[in-house]
């Protein structure tokens, strides 16, 4: 008999590994009391959300001090703002995709975006110079599109799954051209690849994907 001790649940299978926190498992003979045959899950949950609550109370207290340092010492820049955004982020993060146990597909939406908008926020408390809508959004869509490709081949079996991911990379591409024909972006060089790389993958893996492709179109969109 195999049980975890992180997670104190019983292993029926075969493996060697805890399929909840992949930590190796140890034999036990069996003819020892059967143990639970589930994590505390719950206890687990409250750990967490202590973590997310501390988390919260240092942060307010952190910015605030960095604000009122700041303040004091104004020189021209509220670098207390940049902290901010920072600790923002890592909050949503703790927040919205760890604590939350969402889905991939979620999380790399969640954290792309935060990432976007850190970025941007960071180019206006600077100054801004425009890097944030020229380099680092379109380059977070390019990180998409290779996250994307690396999850269609490590899980072959189910790579259509995939589609709506790309449809969102095929989405933000668009976006960020509208921004380039307005104007927002002026150095469309690093947008028109990305919007160029998503569209090619999204159309290769409907023709080469052909009915698997479709049937999951048809699944998402009820069409």
């Amino acid at each position: 008999m195999k049980r975890c001790k992180t997670c104190q649940v019983t292993i029926l299978d075969f493996t060697t590994v805890c399929p909840l926190c992949h930590s190796v498992l140890e034999i036990r003979e069996t003819g020892e009391e059967r143990p639970g045959m589930y994590p505390d899950v719950k206890d687990a949950a409250r750990r967490l959300n202590f973590v997310v609550k501390l988390y919260t109370f240092l942060a307010i207290i952190i910015e605030g001090g960095l604000i009122a340092i700041n303040y004091a010492f104004y020189s021209g820049l509220w670098w207390s703002a940049i902290s901010g955004v920072a600790i923002l982020y890592f909050y949503m993060t703790l927040r919205y995709s760890i604590q939350k146990n969402s889905g991939y597909l979620r999380i790399i939406l969640t954290q792309v975006f935060a990432a976007v908008v850190l970025a941007i926020a960071v180019d206006i408390i600077v100054g801004y110079r425009g890097w944030s809508v020229n380099y680092v959004a379109p380059a977070a869509i390019l990180l998409m599109d290779l996250a994307v490709l690396i999850l269609m081949l490590v899980n072959v079996a189910n790579w259509q799954s995939y589609i709506l991911l790309q449809i969102m990379t095929v989405l933000l591409s668009g976006v960020m051209l509208i921004l380039w024909r307005a104007g927002v972006v002026d150095r469309p060089v690093v947008t028109v690849a990305a919007s160029a790389v998503s569209a090619v993958m999204f159309v290769g893996t409907i023709i080469f994907g052909d009915r698997r492709a479709k049937n999951e179109l048809k699944r998402r969109f009820h069409v």
